[in-house]
């Protein structure tokens, strides 16, 4: 029996970080479901239907759009990292999640040009196999500063999209709930951006549910397994435990919402 949900509909993102922002890429797609469990593959509005391949700077409008013309809150799930190793914040001095998007943002100029320019420009990092606490809980994710790891490299897609998010937040900061930076529970009302790891989701539905998309390519799979899992977990009530997180010590938490994030889902 399904109970009282936070949210109205619920948007997963697989991402990418290929190419320059302005292309469009595969690896990017969006999937969007709503309280009776329907899922709409979503296209680019300037794709008129014909793809559902998407740039960066085109996602980024879309969810601009979402937030500011919703009728209800919205929960949105994204496959890349939204903080570094908390020895990175040591290592430069930033107090918090804010300065450290602040910074980051001087350094990687991605919203206008690839990732690869910008690693020319940057020191590279000391580790670059060094995880967050988040990763270590999980049996297979990679570091935000592994470069070797060429196909779905969550270091690309990582430094692709920081910039983004801080000017969503920017934009959305009375009415989007960042987590869990904004702390442990979005208020009534709010929408939630969190970040998502479709590795751990993605054989509870391809296995168990008949309506499955067989067909979709990964990418678009992997964005419908992070909208149908916001969207099941709050239509059941349990969304909330994940959100609380109260698996985790108190100086877990604390290095999660202050500096290094946490993965929604991850116990």
């Amino acid at each position: 029996m399904e109970r009282a949900a936070s949210f109205e509909r619920y948007i997963g993102i697989d991402y990418s970080g290929r190419g320059e922002p302005h292309e469009r890429t595969a690896g990017i797609q969006a999937v969007e479901a709503d309280a009776e469990g329907n899922v709409m593959r979503i296209s680019p509005p300037a794709g008129r239907g014909k793809t559902y391949n998407w740039s960066r700077r085109e996602l980024y409008e879309y969810v601009r759009g979402r937030l500011a013309a919703a009728d209800g809150p919205l929960a949105i799930g994204i496959d890349h990292n939204l903080s570094f190793p908390g020895s990175y914040f040591e290592r430069h001095g930033l107090r918090d999640w804010d300065e450290f998007l602040r910074h980051f943002c001087e350094l990687w100029e991605t919203k206008e040009h690839s990732v690869r320019a910008c690693r020319e420009r940057v020191p590279p990092y000391r580790n670059a196999h060094e995880l967050r606490l988040t990763e270590t809980f999980t049996s297979s994710a990679k570091s935000a500063w592994n470069f070797d790891q060429m196909t779905g490299a969550v270091s690309y897609s990582t430094h692709a999209g920081l910039p983004w998010i801080r000017e969503l937040r920017a934009e959305f900061r009375d009415t989007l709930h960042v987590w869990p930076y904004d702390g442990w529970l979005p208020a009534p009302g709010r929408h939630l951006l969190a970040e998502a790891y479709p590795a751990l989701l993605y054989q509870r539905y391809k296995q168990y549910d008949r309506s499955f998309p067989r067909e979709w390519p990964r990418d678009a799979q992997d964005a419908l397994v992070i909208a149908r899992w916001l969207r099941d977990r709050d239509r059941n009530g349990t969304l909330e435990r994940y959100l609380r997180a109260d698996t985790l010590a108190a100086e877990e938490k604390e290095l999660a919402q202050t500096r290094e994030g946490w993965i929604l889902g991850v116990c």
